[in-house]
């Protein structure tokens, strides 16, 4: 039977924390219920977790243009 753990406890020889999901036999997981450190959990679904990124593209900003530098150029000398 499927639990979750609401108070950090002893299951089936392991120590287990709150909010840790167990699996268990039904008479252990009816008597961590019964004493409030535990509760039914839902049925177990299946995750499926993969390491690829969704690439997004990436917009540059155009490089502003150089201004000149005001006094340094001399015209017409």
């Amino acid at each position: 039977m499927r639990i979750e753990i609401l108070k950090s406890t002893i299951v089936d020889m392991n120590a287990v924390s709150v909010g840790d999901f167990v699996e268990t036999t039904e008479r252990a997981a009816l008597m961590l219920i019964q004493m409030g450190k535990a509760k039914e959990a839902p049925v177990s679904q299946t995750v499926v977790i993969t390491s690829e990124v969704e690439k997004t593209p990436v917009i540059k900003n155009p490089t502003p243009k150089k201004k000149k530098a005001n006094g340094n150029s001399q015209s017409g000398v």
